[in-house]
């Protein structure tokens, strides 16, 4: 009896040194991921020899970890057996290794450790799950294989490219994903939601897999009061373009100006129809990176809409530096905060934030990111930009007229989209915030009000 009870230690360790071993497992699938994508590269041969090399080193380091961890799961697992035989002066021989109820008491050992859950995290993401988004993420050349797969898996579906298409976009923290969420409720329209995640170019081979009917909703990690579930949409297209630009615009400390080529732009176009449900609706979008390759963008195509908003230079400024502190702290806790926004391109706050870039010149702020005034000159850097273009084709609108007069900003929209658009859940919203800007830069201050004037000029008018 007593042995048995010595095979079910052993079952325990068993699971407990695989569970302590996992992550080396999970390196190996992620080194063997990463060599299979560079295989699928079409970079030039020497710097596609370099990373193959690179990638093997990474194969056989990892390989020789889970060598290691072989010899200390076998180890671990027999040494109850071992300790058992020496203090029963018992041989190895006459030991039962080999009936039912060793083999019983194995597996029931082994189950236990497994039994024992972790708390979940915040972010509900397992280990499994945070592991799959790695491998698809993070390997770009089999990103734009399952591009090209979804491509020929819905060829038969006869969904039409379409040049008109709608982009939601400003400088984050302007009203972006409530008009965004609001258009897509009341017009016709198809996007990419959370359940897209991490197949964002492989969207419909994904969906026959996965496919979420009903998602419980909560409060998104901003603390604006903003739900989101699994049906969610969200700003993911971004993905994209670090794709196929293969991050050339991302650099240290900046997000860089660039062009759209025509390969690219049709690329685009195609991935519109991946993700429309039907030939009459519109792809819509929320992505704040936008204006980085506007210009390009509108030179290829003179019928998409851009909507641009604004906001109150000192609310902005605001809740771009509570969003900052708020996200560098979810960063502080747990890594995967930030490599989940830095997969999707979403540099606005928190560690890796960036500034865009509108020249080669670097742009340079002086102030430190945790006051107010690093946040005014960001958004000085952008609108100043924003109004440079003196293009008539975008959509301005005030963010305080979004919060006042919803409805008549969505009757607006309808009209230029010309949509219909059900407005029966449409309600005004309150902001009575008041930000101390005492202790600001005064010219600062002056140049930003000076900006938002001229920005109110060039809006809507509801």
């Amino acid at each position: 009896m007593i042995y048995f009870i010595i095979a079910g230690v052993s079952g325990v360790t068993l699971a407990t040194s695989i569970i302590a071993s996992r992550k080396i497992f999970f390196e190996l699938l992620e080194a063997s991921v990463s060599l299979s994508n560079e295989v699928l590269s079409k970079e030039d041969e020497r710097i596609k020899q370099k990373k193959l090399i690179s990638a093997l080193k990474r194969i056989l380091i990892s390989l020789l970890k889970l060598f290691g961890a072989v010899v200390f799961i076998a180890g671990a697992t027999i040494l109850p057996i071992v300790l058992y035989s020496l203090i029963t002066n018992t041989s190895y021989e006459s030991l039962d290794v080999s009936s039912t109820w060793f083999f019983i008491s194995l597996s029931i050992g082994s189950v236990i450790p497994f039994l024992f859950k972790k708390k979940k995290s915040d972010d509900n993401y397992s280990e499994a799950s945070k592991l799959l988004h790695k491998l698809i993420l993070n390997n770009y050349n089999l990103s734009k294989l399952l591009f090209s797969f979804d491509r020929k898996f819905k060829k038969g579906e006869k969904i039409e490219n379409k040049s008109e298409f709608v982009i939601v976009s400003g400088l984050a923290r302007a009203g972006t994903t409530s008009l965004t969420d609001q258009l897509f409720k009341a017009g016709k329209f198809s996007s990419l939601d959370y359940s897209n995640m991490p197949f964002l170019l492989a969207p419909n081979l994904w969906k026959k897999m996965y496919n979420p009917k009903k998602a419980k909703l909560k409060e998104r990690k901003h603390g604006d009061k903003m739900m989101f579930g699994l049906n969610t949409i969200e700003a993911l297209e971004e993905y994209f373009f670090k794709v196929f630009l293969n991050d050339s615009f991302i650099r240290d400390s900046v997000l860089t100006k660039h062009e759209i080529n025509e390969e690219v732009y049709d690329k685009y176009i195609t991935y519109q129809s991946l993700i429309r449900t039907d030939n009459s609706h519109f792809y819509l979008s929320k992505n704040n990176n936008l204006i980085l390759r506007y210009p390009s963008l509108r030179s290829l195509n003179k019928e998409f809409k851009a909507i641009f908003l604004f906001r109150k230079p000192e609310d902005h400024a605001y809740s771009l530096l509570n969003q900052h502190l708020r996200f560098s702290e979810f960063q502080t806790d747990d890594d995967f905060v930030e490599t989940y926004m830095d997969w999707l391109g979403h540099h606005e706050f928190g560690y890796n934030q960036k500034v865009f870039s509108f020249d080669d010149k670097p742009t340079q702020i002086n102030y430190d990111k945790n006051t107010l005034d690093y946040w005014l000159s960001v958004w000085l850097n952008y609108y100043n930009y924003l109004i440079s273009l003196d293009d008539t084709d975008f959509i301005l609108i005030d963010y305080q007229d979004y919060l006042s007069y919803p409805k008549e900003v969505l009757v607006y929209l309808q009209n230029k989209l010309k949509m219909e658009f059900d407005l029966s859940n449409v309600e005004p919203f309150k902001n009575n915030k008041t930000i101390d800007t005492s202790g600001c830069d005064k010219n600062l201050l002056q140049k930003t009000g000076s900006l938002y004037q001229a920005l109110k000029q060039k809006k809507v008018s509801f």
